[in-house]
């Protein structure tokens, strides 16, 4: 390295290789930074004019004659592409597009000792696009106040901005709202140019209900920022309880979160976590008589906190039978029966008859299930290979051990292309058959490793991430992911959820105090969970195509817009922003949140 540096040195001098080019060049070397070193080795040498003085003489070159091409002002620019882009792209502000830079003007040519000493000086430019290319992304450190042994929340600000419309989402919704009032008021205007209105009073149904409109706007605007009227939230999967311990602590005093969740040591864990906020156990289905049960200790200057066991599938018959902890009333009643009419009915029996105000859906599995070798879940550790979601509460339910040992060679291998996207399904699945019996983890390992590599080239044919889709499939036919999924998106969200009444298209009157806009957050980890909810808050229903009406099963017009026909033909949602990834910093902290997509949408 030392003679590479002193060569090059020596080149650039023009001093050739003598003993005192040699000693001269080696002086400077070290007298250098080791960043200015490292640059001088992507230099080209130049190509000096030698003038011969006769037969055996060394070959000297004039000072005037050194010149390096692209070389001006020191060492702001020289061959090296790369630092060149940087060095663009640092006075263009960080841009990659071209930035203005005025022509440089060579300057005259200097000599070894000039052109070395400018390299040493301590230009500030330059020093700041050697530190850009040096410096390190440094993680900071993530927030994990909401995380707990048993599950790390993901996105957890995200989430809870996007409930409670607050920050970036709270000015989309803010701005939606502005855009579908001026659509509505355009509508009107058609209507009463067309003769919609004749006959009728225009200060009603004409120009009263862009009025309307816009007072609603501002009355919906004032009541979510003084929290005035009690709100109702449900978070769809409990799990440890985080995201749920994030919204209580900034929720206001008469406000309930209706934790759901199937598995009872969720539910005993997240109610720990909550005490504080416990209001009643009434629905919890396994209670044991041990006196480590939680007890309620909520207090009246503090939201409510209901736990509730079961399904998100059939949140729709337990919701409407949960009663206020304290006044005793209905919370939802039964929405489904006057859901068409827009009419809830004997408001005085229903405690929230607007409807939800946000619902949060965080699928997959938590890290307690996967950390538990108990549960199955887990390929990289030993148990049996059970993969139920609500554990043993459900006797005689289907297993991952009855599917390996029972199912026939031709479903294993539809159950690992549809729910696992492996493209070695056949070779699996004849693998898997010839295994039987298969009563643990490990078993099921061994059989995949007698037909894939331990380490592959392609990460994704090695045995880890193979192991992992062959698990991941399995577990969503052991639980019917997918059926409970399409039923939570497609009847329970959208019957339980609040709806606009600021909408252009919405039918009901938009200046109540009820005004609100249900939020509908889902957080999905693979693709299968987030084409389902993409589809959903797209067309409505999760079949992507019906050739008989279109896309989704709905009528569109040319432009592909829905027509709406006042019957079953609308979009229960709208996207309220694009989907959100976890950023480099939580990923960092949390490994599991790197796949993980958040989608937000409002009830229409």
């Amino acid at each position: 390295m030392a003679a590479v540096l002193v060569t090059t040195c020596a080149n650039l001098m023009g001093v050739g290789a003598s003993r005192f080019g040699i000693r001269k060049c080696t002086a400077v070397a070290q007298s250098m930074p080791a960043r200015s070193i490292s640059c001088l080795a992507f230099m080209n040498a130049p190509s000096p004019s030698f003038h011969q003085k006769g037969h055996g003489q060394q070959p000297t070159a004039t000072a005037s004659q050194v010149a390096l091409p692209y070389f001006s002002g020191g060492c702001k620019l020289f061959h090296s592409t790369t630092m060149l882009m940087m060095a663009k792209r640092k006075r263009n502000g960080g841009k990659r597009n071209k930035a203005n830079l005025k022509p440089t003007q060579r300057s005259k040519s200097k000599s070894g000792d000039e052109m070395m000493q400018s390299l040493t000086n301590d230009d500030p430019d330059w020093n700041e696009i050697l530190e850009d290319t040096e410096q390190e992304s440094s993680v900071p450190e993530f927030s994990a106040t909401f995380a707990s042994t048993y599950h790390a929340p993901v996105m957890p600000k995200e989430c809870i901005d996007a409930l409670l419309k607050q920050g970036e989402f709270g000015e989309l919704l803010l701005a939606r709202k502005e855009r579908w009032r001026k659509k509505r008021s355009i509508n009107e205007a058609k209507k009463r140019r067309a003769g919609y209105y004749d006959g009728i009073d225009d200060e009603e149904d004409g120009e009263g209900d862009v009025g309307d409109a816009k007072e609603g706007l501002e009355t919906s605007t004032s009541n979510e920022a003084n929290h005035q009227q009690p709100r109702l939230f449900i978070d769809g999967t409990l799990g440890g309880g985080g995201h749920s311990q994030a919204l209580l602590q900034q929720l206001s005093p008469g406000d309930i979160l209706i934790g759901c969740d199937v598995d009872p040591e969720a539910l005993a864990t997240a109610s720990t976590r909550l005490v504080e906020y416990l209001a009643t156990c009434e629905y919890i289905l396994d209670k044991n008589d041990s006196d480590d049960q939680p007890k309620c200790e909520w207090e009246e200057e503090r939201p409510m906190f209901i736990p509730v066991q079961s399904n998100f599938r059939n949140l729709v018959s337990i919701l409407s039978k949960v009663r206020h902890p304290i006044s005793g009333r209905l919370l939802l009643g039964d929405r489904e029966r006057t859901h068409d009419d827009n009419t809830i009915g004997d408001i005085d029996q229903v405690e929230f008859p607007g409807g939800v105000n946000g619902m949060l859906l965080d699928l997959g599995v938590s890290s307690h299930q996967i950390d538990t070798s108990e549960r199955g879940f887990a390929f990289m550790k030993e148990g049996p290979l059970d993969m139920r979601m609500s554990g043993d509460s459900q006797i005689g339910t289907l297993t991952a051990a009855d599917i390996c040992n029972e199912f026939d060679e031709a479903a294993i291998i539809d159950i690992l292309r549809t729910y696992g996207d492996e493209p070695r399904a056949k070779r699996l699945s004849a693998a898997i058959v010839a295994s039987r019996p298969l009563y643990t983890t490990t078993d099921l390992v061994h059989a995949i490793n007698s037909v894939t590599p331990t380490f592959a080239r392609q990460k994704r044919a090695g045995l880890i991430a193979t192991s992992a889709r062959v698990f991941q499939a399995l577990r969503i036919v052991v639980n019917e992911e997918d059926g409970a999924l399409k039923e939570v998106l497609e009847r329970v969200a959208p019957w339980a959820l609040a709806r606009s009444r600021s909408h252009y298209s919405s039918q009901m009157d938009s200046s109540g105090e009820m005004d609100d806009d249900g939020i509908l957050a889902v957080l999905s980890y693979h693709s299968m969970e987030d084409k389902m909810a993409k589809r959903v808050i797209r067309d409505g229903k999760v079949d992507l195509f019906d050739r008989s009406r279109g896309r989704g099963g709905l009528e569109r017009d040319i432009y592909g817009n829905v027509i709406d026909d006042g019957a079953n033909n609308s979009v229960p949602f709208e996207p309220l922003s694009k989907p959100r990834k976890a950023t480099d910093e939580e990923v960092a902290t949390n490994k599991r949140a790197r796949s993980a997509t958040l989608r937000v949408a409002t009830r229409i």
